[in-house]
């Protein structure tokens, strides 16, 4: 098979978002007809009705790929739509979260900057989260910068734009259940100077359900701080 070479996946997670989801969607298949591209939305599990609304639009498009799995959180659910992403050779694999608190409209500016051997990242300069993950981002730079001596503005943003032979090369590198898939693969490629960052606009959460609430923070720190060393040893 060969690569769709202009081609897009945008790879959205859903965990119970049945109150914005359909906003969201239609949003980002402007963005899919525009561009030529297929949205994969991987259902985490939800326990509301959030699966029955993405059943109703795909009924009326033809480039939306809903995959139902049981609920394993953010990281893994990620996860499985890079894979399929590259299974089925999408060329440019842009991902988004579905919680309404970023642009459609600043995609134009990551797409501008799109070569298959690179990733290309937001950047919330002005950011509009909870205290904790702010806190978290924070303590994020400084963990990378201390060991990798890499500076990464926004390393676990869920908007960034991926190069197929990027993502090819080095998804190998993370396993399935990571639970920080996003950061691990800002850290491989700020490693191997292949990250560009510019900024993107950013607005409040009003709806839905964040994953990182079902985790005790601290255990949910320390677990991805574990990974990320673990993930020095390995590239």
């Amino acid at each position: 098979m060969s690569i769709n070479k202009n081609k897009l996946a945008i790879i959205i997670p859903v965990f119970n978002e049945e109150d914005i989801i359909e906003k969201v969607i239609n949003d980002w298949l402007i963005i899919a007809k525009k561009f030529d591209g297929f949205i994969i939305v991987i259902n985490d599990g939800s326990s509301d009705n959030s699966l029955k609304i993405l059943k109703r639009i795909n009924k009326k498009s033809n480039r939306l790929i809903i995959i139902n799995k049981k609920n394993s959180g953010h990281g893994p659910t990620v996860y499985t739509g890079y894979k399929i992403a590259l299974k089925k050779k999408y060329n440019f694999i842009f991902q988004v979260d579905s919680d309404d608190q970023f642009f459609s409209k600043d995609f134009n500016k990551l797409w501008k900057l799109r070569d298959s051997n690179l990733l290309i990242l937001g950047f919330r300069k002005k950011r509009y989260d909870s205290f904790h993950r702010l806190i978290i981002t924070r303590i994020l730079k400084v963990f990378n910068l201390i060991l990798f001596r890499k500076f990464i503005p926004d390393a676990n943003i869920p908007y960034r734009l991926i190069g197929y032979e990027f993502l090819k090369k080095n998804l190998k590198f993370i396993g399935s259940k990571s639970l920080a898939p996003n950061i691990l693969i800002s850290i491989k490629a700020a490693k191997d100077n292949k990250i560009k960052s510019l900024i993107v606009s950013h607005k409040e959460r009003l709806t839905g359900q964040v994953w990182i609430v079902k985790f005790n923070l601290i255990k949910f720190m320390l677990k991805v701080f574990i990974e990320i060393i673990n993930f020095k040893k390995i590239i």
